[in-house]
């Protein structure tokens, strides 16, 4: 290996050279990753997870309630922005036809 770097220094430092930057880059990145793993609160995690699952086997309907509570809201808060911006777009159409087509699956959902 050295009598290689030695008799081609420049080709040596061009094909290391990716292979270095790479290796900096995967450090960050590591670097990264690491802290994301370190600051998520795991128990909290934990904790949210065991009330879903118990709840989930001792009233599956609570769930599926709950759920199309947070997707009731969420459309709403679509149709308001939709209703606050001054001009019809496409883009708008299409959810205001998503928020009617989910308005009238619920209805039908709820019993």
């Amino acid at each position: 290996m050295a009598a290689w770097v030695a008799t081609g220094p420049d080709r040596a430092v061009q094909l290391a050279r990716p292979m270095v930057e790479d290796a900096v880059e995967l450090k960050n990145l590591a670097t990264g990753a690491y802290r994301e793993v370190r600051d998520f609160r795991w128990k909290a995690a934990s904790d949210e997870f065991v009330t879903l699952y118990v709840t989930a086997m001792r009233m599956p309907s609570l769930v599926f309630e709950r759920l199309a509570d947070r997707l009731d809201k969420f459309n709403d808060d679509l149709q308001k922005r939709s209703q606050s911006q001054p001009a019809q777009t496409p883009e708008n159409d299409e959810r205001t036809v998503a928020v009617r087509h989910h308005a009238a699956a619920s209805a039908r959902a709820m019993p």
